[in-house]
């Protein structure tokens, strides 16, 4: 009887690490920018907790906090429980806040001045972890873009060379199939996503319109907003994967354009 219910403990304590070591990520939300619609900020509330989410602002895409003062007085107007700022200055507070945070968001900016800032802290290490543990991402332009492990740099030209001769660096990795393009129809970035996507042929690209956002949940991505999502999916070269030509010498990846409310699952094997 000893060694049944011994068994028992086992098979629930095993039972219980296996739950926990399955716990969901959070959700990432990515707006493409502009005049964003109440509806992404609603959602984003809705999937952080509601009116009980604790929001944590990161000001560094900006060169000044105007940006980020912004996006903490949004934040609070829509009616967050409470909206936190968080600054470099006291490490222990940022973390603090970060902790805390069902909702860290990233406003818009340049992408490239966020990583360099955040470089040689803990907080991107921070963010991946609360993002495991179930809270949820948000950013806008450059805030979007810094999601994916390879990012795209902050500007590029129509022919997809950087404009100092970079066309990735390095991100956050909170989305590392992915490589994000904000105000994509808006600044006809088509032709530079293309470009990248073929030099990382691993990669999806994924260019969003501004007024529009991507919500990224365990391998799926659904179209919040105004505009569409297009996605660029090399993945398939040689597989056979439907939208590739054989015969063409180009080949180039096929193209799907996502409207609001339409799902695209990124996660491999398709479906």
């Amino acid at each position: 009887m000893i060694h049944t219910l011994r068994g028992i403990v086992l098979l629930i304590a095993g039972t219980m690490l296996s739950v926990a070591a399955a716990a969901p990520e959070g959700h990432l939300v990515l707006a493409g920018g502009g005049r964003t619609p109440a509806a992404v900020f609603t959602r984003t509330l809705e999937l952080s907790g509601g009116r009980k989410a604790i929001v944590a602002v990161l000001p560094q895409t900006y060169p000044n906090d105007s940006i980020g003062d912004a996006a903490v007085a949004m934040w609070r107007q829509l009616g967050a429980h409470e909206v936190l700022k968080v600054s470099l200055a006291d490490p222990a507070s940022a973390a603090a806040a970060l902790e805390r945070a069902t909702l860290i968001w990233m406003p818009g900016g340049f992408q490239g001045l966020l990583m360099r800032t955040l470089a040689d802290t803990p907080i991107p290490g921070e963010i991946r972890r609360r993002f495991a543990e179930g809270a949820t991402i948000g950013g806008a332009s450059a805030g979007a873009a810094a999601m994916s492990r390879t990012m795209i740099a902050d500007e590029t030209t129509p022919d997809g060379a950087g404009g100092d001769g970079r066309t990735t660096g390095d991100g956050l990795g909170l989305w590392p199939e992915a490589i994000v393009s904000p105000h994509f129809a808006e600044r006809r970035r088509m032709n530079p996503l293309m470009a990248i996507v073929q030099q990382h042929p691993d990669l999806i690209g994924v260019g969003i319109d501004e007024g529009t956002a991507a919500i990224v949940s365990r391998g799926e991505l659904q179209v919040v907003g105004s505009g569409t999502v297009v996605i660029i999916d090399p993945r398939g070269a040689g597989t056979g994967q439907p939208g590739w030509d054989p015969t063409s010498s180009v080949r180039r990846p096929p193209v799907r354009v996502l409207k609001p409310g339409m799902h695209f699952r990124f996660a491999l094997p398709y479906p």
